[in-house]
């Protein structure tokens, strides 16, 4: 038997991990995503760009994504424990909101791997299908499938004292273990996406042959190189999260095996980490991969918004400072 040290030890180790990492990728999550949201709405590049569209929308639900996440986290250090393993209606509401943020998340990632596949193909009648009419109407019904499918299956779920918030009916127990997480969270966002990234990587590399303007061709690099990226990390950041669930709802950890518990709540406390990450990392990858982005970041920054938050101060300064002085001509206040 593990002394109960240890298994203090793990459970100190699983909180402290927790609150730290929190912290920090709410931060890192909602700048991040925040300087997406204005570096995508204020370039005129980037407007009606179909992938763009994408890509702003997911920032838009990984921003609300990461508030929400940091809300529970506080929430459990606050209680000192998951308040979803003890209140039916909180586990309810959480994994609706957690499977909606997720569903929507990887439905734009598809389909902006999509679209710059048919954005950037050398046959008309693809490139005629990538329109933003189109990207709107498939944003809405992913919306609605994402929040439709996470209330319909969210009901079902009840917490366990002691375990976790976890599926009663062992038919949806199989659906989450052989269907939800391995292939609608896992294989087939990452097919598709993956797919049609790498064919989109390939257009771009023909797309010298093709009389087009070089900013339109720099454009269509730099989109791609985003699909690619975002993929990979899609993979790092949900492949060990999705293995876990399947895990997590197939076993059932008895009370009488603190050890186990403890063991297992330090996964748990990676694996979430990994989980808000995905909400989080999009500006930090496009930062890195892409020199064009943030040059695009800093001119927004700077130009945009700096310089005229400066002229604005000193507009209102040169109004208020001719007031002050007790010895101003009439003539300064004309």
């Amino acid at each position: 038997m593990a002394s109960s040290s240890t298994i203090q030890l793990l459970w100190t180790i699983a909180q402290q991990y927790t609150i730290y990492t929190a912290f920090i990728i709410f931060i890192i999550g909602f700048v991040g995503n925040l300087l997406n949201i204005l570096v995508f709405t204020k370039l005129k590049i980037f407007r009606n760009n179909q992938c763009i569209f994408y890509l702003l929308i997911e920032s838009i639900v990984d921003i609300n994504a990461v508030i929400y996440n940091l809300i529970m986290r506080l929430l459990t250090v606050i209680y000192g424990s998951d308040l979803s393993q003890y209140s039916t209606p909180w586990c309810k509401l959480r994994t609706m909101m957690g499977q909606t943020y997720l569903l929507i998340s990887l439905s734009t990632i598809c389909c902006a791997a999509i679209d710059q596949f048919l954005s950037t193909s050398h046959l008309i009648h693809l490139r005629q299908k990538s329109t933003l009419n189109l990207a709107r109407r498939l944003v809405i019904i992913s919306v609605c499938f994402s929040i439709v499918h996470s209330i319909g299956f969210g009901v079902f779920y009840n917490a366990k004292p002691f375990v976790d918030c976890l599926v009663s009916y062992q038919v949806l127990v199989q659906y989450y273990s052989y269907f939800f997480y391995p292939i609608l969270c896992g294989l087939l966002p990452i097919f598709i996406s993956g797919s049609f990234g790498f064919l989109a990587y390939r257009n771009v590399r023909r797309i010298v042959r093709r009389q087009l303007p070089i900013v339109r061709r720099r454009l269509d690099h730099q989109l791609t190189k985003f699909v690619l990226v975002r993929v990979i990390f899609l993979i790092i950041c949900l492949s060990p999260v999705c293995i876990f669930r399947i895990y997590t709802i197939n076993t059932i950890t008895q009370p009488s095996n603190p050890l186990r518990m403890a063991i297992e709540r330090l996964f748990q406390a990676f694996i979430g980490s990994m989980f808000n990450l995905h909400f989080a990392g999009n500006c930090c990858i496009f930062l890195v991969s892409s020199s064009r982005y943030r040059r695009q970041v800093k001119y927004v920054l700077i130009k945009e918004y700096w310089n005229s938050w400066k002229r604005k101060f000193h507009f209102n300064h040169r109004q208020i400072e001719p007031i002050a002085p007790p010895t101003v001509s009439s003539n300064e206040l004309e």
